[in-house]
């Protein structure tokens, strides 16, 4: 549970070698930038730099290059490649070239093997004609059409179609509900039978021009000029995936390449400068300065510094968020991160997350096979699919066998092994119980943390006034105390020495918490603190900050509740398999409950975590730290 210490590092050195520096101990190091012209804005003679970038349109020419050939993006080394923009710009260029060239010619070859397939296609149902297809093309005083009709228009009116004086109508195939043929007309007669067949939906197909002699020579030259041309068009596809294969390697290292010095250009859009040097600043963990330190001391040729600040002492200054955290707590943060990152000066919540969250999940879902198959489950997730909720589920599924033992419950079955049996005698009642006395002792923790919150933050108001400070903190406690003490030690609380104390007193420090805040921290603004105002919206907030404590203690009651529902459920399952036990029923009811209520209880759990507990020493939004590492893979980006 632990945030990392940073430092704000300030680097100097001459402006001229701003790359070279940033290459030795910014890039691919543990240096978050921060902009510096916030910081530095009174010193005179600082400007910014402008953060010109002549890397960046050739990088997302290779980058579109490498979609084009479905290159994949990955890291290649490049530092025996030249360091010089024009190579990379012409090797672009290049490649760009070629491609499209050979792009443009398979595609118009694709294009024209399509037309001629599509001319030869159109010309089949016409092979029974015996006509010269350039002869019909020619003629002058007779006009000739070929196409096709419904068949159902043709069979209705075919003893008019043959007697038609204007038009002669050859049939030459029948295909798909399709009649297709030939009429042809002499010319005077030729727009009254285009009329005529027009009304009986004939269709009319264009003869391609490059169609000659019959059809069947002409079906014939098509397809052999179509295979020729899907030939030369499969030849520059094999020549483009032979470039892709030949161009892979150099095309991701000119990538990379170019990708490091285009950050390195956008790293000036944090740095300033001043009479001829640059000042960038940076997020360094504290146990990261030695390193940074014998990384200045190797860089040659030029003179280069730094200082480092406590961000305690900075005005504004809000450091990002670095956690520190072993496995376990790790894989529950995730799940923290739905909620928020922990700022700079609040504690971590992962650790305390991780194991309560397996506790709760445990006592409402406690049972020894079960908790073992969604263990297995987890463990499948996390190695098979590497999904990061598997190994919270494996946690869970130990933490449900566990309790399981305690119960002694197996797949449902509570006479194979001793333990406390829920539903006997009072233990429903004590199980209850014990969920309240969880929560009182999670809400109290919770209230602990939040002082310790205060401290670091130096936020009285946090520390002694607030609703989850020590002011809180004691009335709690005290009015549950107040009420557990007659029914178990027969001691009446609610006597004026105790009550006001304990319980009254707590509640005006809340009550007056902003004047009192404010004289603490030696703020004259508690004198303008306008009372009536206070005592108006200061009694509703004590209603609210009371029926918070009641209602988020009774919340826990779910722990218990869903416990003794886990039982229920399988009792039910036990019914209905009968006194038997049909095996079938037995193993798609524990499939069932282990489903259905393993997600809800998952769900009720997070909820505890969200509102009962984080809600009162957990306020998130912290900066997330982010080195300036580079991502130069595909799925990184």
């Amino acid at each position: 549970m632990s945030v990392v210490p940073m430092k704000l590092v300030t680097l100097t050195g001459p402006q001229e070698r701003f790359e070279a520096a940033m290459h030795v101990c910014v890039m691919e190091q543990e240096f978050h930038p921060e902009p510096a012209l916030p910081y530095l804005s009174g010193v005179d003679g600082i400007t910014p730099i402008t953060p010109e970038n002549p890397y960046l349109p050739l990088l997302r020419k290779g980058e579109l290059l490498a979609a084009q050939m479905n290159i994949p993006l990955e890291f290649r080394s490049f530092d025996d490649y030249p360091d010089s923009l024009e190579i990379p710009a012409a090797y672009l260029q290049s490649l760009e070239e070629k491609r499209s060239e050979w792009n443009r010619q398979r595609d118009e070859l694709e294009r024209n093997a399509s037309e001629l397939r599509a001319a030869a296609a159109s010309l089949e149902p016409l092979l029974g004609f015996p006509g010269d297809l350039d002869e019909l093309r020619s003629m002058h005083y007779v006009q000739f059409r070929y196409g096709h009709l419904p068949i159902e228009s043709f069979e209705r009116y075919q003893p008019d179609i043959l007697r038609l004086d204007q038009a002669f109508f050859f049939e030459t195939a029948r295909r798909e509900h399709r009649v297709y043929g030939v009429y042809v007309s002499a010319e005077q007669d030729t727009a009254q039978a285009d009329a005529l067949f027009h009304s009986l939906r004939f269709h009319s197909i264009a003869l391609d021009e490059r169609a000659h002699g019959d059809a069947a020579h002409a079906v014939s030259a098509l397809s052999a000029e179509a295979g020729a041309a899907e030939t030369s068009a499969a030849g520059y596809a094999r020549k483009l995936f032979a470039l892709t294969e030949q161009e892979t390697e150099q095309l991701l290292t000119v990538i990379c390449y170019l990708r490091f010095h285009s950050e390195l250009c956008e790293l000036r859009k944090f740095a300033v400068r001043s009479q001829g040097s640059f000042y960038l600043m940076g997020w360094v963990p504290t146990q990261e300065l030695t390193a940074l330190d014998r990384r200045i001391g190797s860089v040659s040729g030029f003179r280069l510094s730094y200082v480092a600040d406590d961000p305690e002492y900075l005005e504004h200054a809000v450091p990002p968020t670095k956690l520190s955290n072993h496995f376990f707590a790790r894989m529950f943060q995730p799940l923290l991160s739905m909620y928020g990152l922990p700022s700079y000066h609040e504690l971590d919540p992962s650790l305390f997350m991780a194991i309560t969250y397996c506790i709760f999940y445990g006592i409402m879902f406690g049972d020894v096979g079960q908790g073992l198959c969604l263990s297995l489950l987890g463990i499948l997730l996390a190695r098979r699919q590497k999904f990061w909720l598997g190994n919270i589920i494996a946690c869970c599924g130990l933490s449900g066998a566990f309790f399981g033992c305690v119960y002694g419950s197996v797949f449902g079955f509570e006479d194979i092994l001793p333990g406390f049996k829920i539903l006997e005698g009072s233990h429903v009642l004590i199980l209850l119980i014990f969920s309240i006395a969880l929560g009182v002792f999670m809400l109290g923790l919770s209230m602990l943390f939040n002082i310790v919150n205060g401290i670091r933050q130096k936020n009285w108001e946090k520390i002694l006034f607030g609703a989850n400070g020590v002011a809180g903190f004691l009335f709690y406690l005290g009015i549950v105390f107040a009420v557990v003490s007659p029914l178990t030690v027969g001691f009446n609380a609610f006597q004026p020495a105790y009550v006001f104390p304990v319980l009254v007193l707590p509640l005006l420090l809340m009550l007056f918490r902003e004047p009192l805040s404010l004289l603490m921290r030696r703020d004259p603004g508690w004198k303008t603190v306008s009372l009536s105002e206070l005592l108006t919206i200061g009694f509703f907030e004590l209603f609210e900050i009371l029926l918070s404590f009641l209602t988020n203690t009774l919340s826990f009651l779910r722990v218990g509740a869903y416990a003794i529902t886990h039982v229920s459920l399988m009792l039910v399952v036990q019914m209905l398999a009968g006194s038997h036990l049909n095996p079938v029923v037995i193993v798609l009811g524990n499939a069932f409950v282990l489903g259905f209520e393993g997600f809800l209880v998952g769900i009720q759990v997070l909820r505890l975590e969200f509102y009962e507990l984080f809600g009162r020493f957990y306020s998130d939004g912290g900066l997330e730290y982010r080195p300036k590492r580079i991502q130069y893979s595909e799925k990184s980006k």
